[in-house]
């Protein structure tokens, strides 16, 4: 797409399952402000920016999901408070 795929701002929370996240223009799911995500068994892949991005004092957790082809970054964390679990993923061919 022309922007980014999803994201969770402020105090909101998103649970992605089983989905397939791709092509967008800024990062394919991204948390910021005290967002939380959760991504699991997804593919996040063939962005032009990083593939997650967790910024400020948000939080994701990241299981059983492909990151790939991503222009940037596959995972990206920025802010001293960002926080993320990751478990059995395949991250590969970003930036």
């Amino acid at each position: 797409g022309e922007r980014g795929g999803l994201l969770a701002l402020g105090r909101s929370s998103l649970r992605v399952d089983a989905c397939a996240v791709s092509r967008n223009a800024m990062a394919g799911v991204s948390a910021r402000g005290s967002g939380r995500v959760v991504v699991a068994d997804s593919a996040v892949t063939s962005g032009r920016a990083s593939g997650v991005h967790i910024s400020e004092d948000a939080s994701a957790t990241v299981e059983h999901c492909r990151v790939e082809a991503n222009g940037l970054c596959g995972v990206e964390l920025s802010g001293s408070a960002a926080t993320l679990v990751a478990r059995r993923n395949v991250v590969r061919g970003n930036g």
